[in-house]
């Protein structure tokens, strides 16, 4: 397993001097690969799949004209990202878009279409009210996450979504590990206190 992570890794790398050279397929092949995560990453810091979706070809133009900067000190799907959480926030904070701001919508048709940041509890209840029962903790969850910092969204939404480690978070926050940490630790504990309120 460690071996294939490596290889893919590796043939990666490759594929990203390829697109820094001029090749396009390439270039394609790379955007394919990252655009699902990065679209689900800005459709729940955004709320709107619309925005997102705006996001998100923002986020792979600015990756476009970075990469010839692309060093390759953290991967690519990481630098990727940590340029995702530039456009959100930076979308987040102009004062058009703040009128608007949602940060995330867990409805159970969307919660369907893309990764949970929860997952369907394990239950023995029979489907449909499993289901409804479902729907409304995702309500009070997504009620719950929009009480929270900014900060402290970013980095349980990063970690829940993306499965990064804390060294790669660190890398796409532009933060330190410790950091991290401390952030996940208070961020978990804020989200226990808000759930409270909401949720019976």
């Amino acid at each position: 397993m460690a071996m294939e992570a490596g290889e893919a890794a590796a043939a990666e790398a490759l594929e990203v001097e390829r697109a820094k050279a001029g090749d396009e397929a390439a270039l394609e092949a790379l955007v394919r690969r990252h655009e699902g995560d990065t679209y689900r990453l800005c459709r729940r810091m955004l709320g709107d799949p619309e925005e997102a979706m705006e996001a998100t070809q923002d986020t792979f133009l600015r990756v476009v004209r970075a990469l010839p900067a692309f060093r390759g000190e953290a991967s690519f799907r990481t630098w990727v990202l940590g340029i995702a959480i530039n456009v959100c926030r930076t979308r987040l904070t102009s004062r058009a878009w703040r009128d608007r701001q949602r940060w995330v919508s867990l409805s159970p048709a969307e919660a369907e279409r893309s990764e949970e940041v929860v997952p369907e509890p394990s239950d023995p209840r029979p489907d449909p009210e499993r289901r409804a029962w479902a729907a409304e903790l995702r309500r009070a969850l997504g009620t719950a996450l929009g009480k929270l910092t900014r900060e402290h969204r970013e980095v349980l939404l990063l970690h829940e979504m993306t499965q990064l480690d804390y060294e790669e978070l660190a890398r796409v926050l532009g933060v330190r590990v410790g950091t991290v940490k401390s952030r996940m630790a208070r961020a978990r504990a804020a989200l226990r206190v808000a759930l409270r309120e909401v949720w019976p």
